[in-house]
């Protein structure tokens, strides 16, 4: 390939989660020969390139990442005006999913220029084609809130979806997003545990939400600098979107509501959210200590 095969246009270029050589050839030609390089980490990317042996010339790679996106997709589009080649990367694995570009893809769209995928890793589709579930759909859902509390309810929500669960995890709070998995979803659903996908240290844990919380806490003691690194984690809730709700669960919400609203509200929300009777709920939400009403609606 040589400049000729990237002509003026958006290329969207998957790099390597770690292991050099999943590098595609063509994603390599395009490092080389696009005219502009935009990247998430410019340091990463350059790190990327003496990895490979392509010398750029100075100032031929240019930071996007998800606070200067909006400017910078300005500066995009008028490359693109010029007919000049741009090129998308991201620290690792595919653009514009969980990592910045989505932006500048959309409005390259939207102003009528070529956008044109240059395929390769990505992490959600390593962890599926290892986990070994075989259920459908399949929904990707990011990195978990930081807040307890948000986390909590976007759980609830992949777990009224039900199917294939994927999601991103960063290593600070793993350990309390995996409690949190574990009562929305049930200590004893599937899951696969990746983390450092195709890297050195690459562990893959596949077993009941339970039993992987013991045995990543028996690995972290072990090894404290396993725990680095961040995580795909895949869950297969099959049909438990329609299952009651187990008492963990029940205990858990009934706790956060309470102490927001008065406890017959707080009922109605638990009945409508996880599908338990008004007496447990009720029962539910006064066993928190939260309220004292007495009287039922």
């Amino acid at each position: 390939m040589s400049k000729t095969s990237f002509p003026g246009g958006l290329y969207v270029a998957a790099t390597p989660l770690g292991h050099l050589a999943d590098i595609t050839e063509r994603v390599r030609e395009a490092l080389l020969h696009c005219d502009l390089i935009f990247a998430e980490d410019t340091r990463r990317t350059q790190a990327l390139l003496q990895a490979l042996s392509i010398h750029r010339p100075r100032g031929g790679i240019a930071s996007l990442h998800e606070h200067n996106e909006s400017e910078v997709k300005l500066r995009v589009l008028e490359a693109l005006a010029q007919d000049q080649s741009v090129l998308l990367v991201s620290d690792a694995g595919t653009p514009a999913i969980a990592d910045p570009g989505f932006q500048v893809v959309h409005a390259t769209w939207l102003a009528g220029f070529r956008v044109t995928p240059l395929p390769g890793p990505s992490a959600v589709i390593t962890a599926l084609s290892v986990c070994g579930f075989a259920r459908w759909p399949m929904t990707f859902w990011g990195f978990a809130p930081a807040k307890q509390s948000a986390r909590l309810e976007w759980l609830q929500k992949i777990q009224q979806v039900g199917g294939l669960a994927v999601i991103f995890e960063t290593p600070h709070r793993a350990v309390e997003s995996m409690e949190d998995c574990a009562t929305v979803f049930g200590p004893s659903t599937p899951m696969l545990f990746g983390r450092e996908l195709t890297k050195q240290h690459e562990t893959l844990i596949r077993d009941s939400i339970e039993k992987v919380q013991v045995q990543v806490a028996q690995q972290k003691l072990r090894d404290p600098g396993s725990a680095k690194g961040e995580m795909v984690w895949v869950f297969d809730l099959g049909e438990q979107a329609q299952a009651p709700a187990h008492e963990a669960q029940l205990k858990s919400w009934a706790a956060l509501l309470a102490a927001e609203m008065p406890a017959s509200a707080a009922a109605k929300c638990l009945v409508k959210m996880l599908g338990v009777g008004r007496d447990e709920a009720y029962s539910a939400v006064l066993a928190a200590g939260k309220h004292t009403e007495n009287v039922k609606e």
